[in-house]
């Protein structure tokens, strides 16, 4: 049994390894092609913007949808559910419309601004088929269907890389390209579900979703501490596009070497965790927290001493030298120092907020996530008024050490149910993506 776990966390891991290799690799040809400045900063800043708004209510779609997504097993209620999701979606997408222009709008004096309309009316396109998508997620959750999920990235991310390579590509025909590829992907991930669904039997009433029930603010909150710290990474690129041209590029490419290790490798192992949440209760839950908390410190230092090797081979070895005082990756690549500590600090967080969750303690991941809020946004606000990126872009990683120390108060202090049955509802947690 133990071997047959191992194998398939192996070919799992596998999988979303490659699966983000391919987006982190995607992210870097961009850089490359476009260099860092201007056209950049406005896409990052406005596509980070619209995913944390879409990413807030993706949240709740997986956590609620998961539990009650058995009972569409037929063709036609799984049709009903994506319509919803579709309904969700566009509704979603006109607020993230709204939110992108409003930011264009307050940019309007840069000297970019006529090159962020554009990005600005084209990435909330995004936004319905991410809902979409969600949706889709939790249809294939609770079929046990982990591999479409995990692969989805490869939809996104090969059909833009083919095109970065083969063609000249500006930042807003990336951008359509970027709002195609979501939209295919949902549309590869319905015809995945129709054909998986049961055929249409009997006349049996729908079954109504409860997405929109009193659980959407609790799941909401369970989430905070999560959403906390991506508001922080996208209000420090804000801030350090503010300050000068190119920051805001330097601070969302820096944050891309933790975030692709926590996406993919951290990922694949948090889910043991979650799923042991569900399964068996919180009895032991603190030991395992710290078990895992120590394999992300290694894979931290191990991450800090690549980015410490490529920066002197970049001084000392000639033929790379050569190459690094041409490329914008070896800068991003030395700016994603600052952000390391992610590599720890994010899973503590979400490992916490889970466990709480569970133990329905909603009221003190708020704590988690004020803290983080606290922590980020004053350093962001310190940064401003001295003019400095360097302060801003520390800002993420001081917003995770103020929620980590409030993480470990709550687990060293707060009382956990052992052994405490885990109900149904709540068992929709443990499949929430990192």
């Amino acid at each position: 049994m133990m071997k047959r776990l191992a194998g398939t966390t192996g070919v799992l891991l596998t999988i979303t390894f490659s699966s983000k290799l391919i987006g982190f690799v995607r992210e870097l040809i961009l850089l490359e092609s476009l260099g860092i400045g201007a056209q950049l900063d406005g896409f990052v800043v406005l596509y980070g913007l619209v995913n944390l708004l879409s990413g807030a209510l993706g949240i709740c779609i997986v956590t609620s949808l998961t539990p009650i997504a058995s009972n569409y097993a037929t063709r036609g209620e799984t049709i009903g559910l994506l319509r919803e999701g579709a309904r969700v979606g566009v509704i979603a997408g006109l607020f993230a419309l709204a939110a992108s222009l409003s930011y264009a709008a307050f940019t309007a004096g840069s000297t970019a601004a006529m090159e962020h309309w554009p990005i600005a009316l084209i990435v909330p396109l995004v936004v319905p088929f991410a809902l979409v998508a969600e949706y889709q997620v939790a249809l294939f959750l609770s079929r046990d269907q982990r591999v479409p999920v995990i692969a989805g990235n490869l939809i996104l991310s090969l059909p833009l890389v083919a095109a970065l390579l083969l063609f000249d590509l500006g930042i807003v025909a990336y951008a359509a390209g970027l709002a195609a590829t979501f939209a295919l992907r949902a549309a590869i991930f319905a015809a995945l579900l129709l054909r998986g669904a049961r055929a249409d039997g009997g006349t049996a009433p729908p079954i109504r979703s409860a997405l929109f029930s009193l659980r959407l603010s609790r799941t909401l909150s369970g989430g905070s501490a999560m959403l906390a710290i991506a508001a922080v990474a996208v209000t420090a690129q804000m801030a350090a596009h503010e300050i000068a041209q190119g920051q805001a590029t330097i601070v969302a490419y820096g944050l891309k070497v933790p975030q692709f290790i926590i996406t993919s490798i951290w990922f694949v192992l948090g889910t043991g965790f979650f799923a042991d949440l569900a399964m068996r209760g919180t009895s032991g839950a603190r030991h395992r927290i710290a078990a895992y908390c120590a394999f992300n410190l290694a894979l931290a230092l191990a991450a800090a001493g690549a980015v410490l090797g490529a920066q002197q081979a970049a001084a000392h070895v000639p033929v790379i030298a050569d190459w690094a005082s041409g490329s914008d990756i070896a800068v991003v690549i030395a700016a994603a120092a600052p952000f390391l500590p992610l590599i720890v600090l994010t899973p503590l967080t979400e490992m916490t907020q889970r466990l709480l969750a569970t133990e329905d303690h909603h009221r003190l991941v708020l704590r988690i996530a004020g803290a983080i809020l606290l922590g980020g946004v004053g350093a962001q606000a310190l940064g401003i008024f001295a003019g400095s990126v360097s302060i801003i872009a520390w800002s993420p990683t001081l917003g995770g050490f103020f929620g980590a120390g409030v993480c470990l108060a709550l687990l060293l202090r707060q009382p956990t149910g052992a052994d405490r049955p885990v109900s149904h509802a709540k068992k929709g947690l443990s499949h929430a993506s990192s």
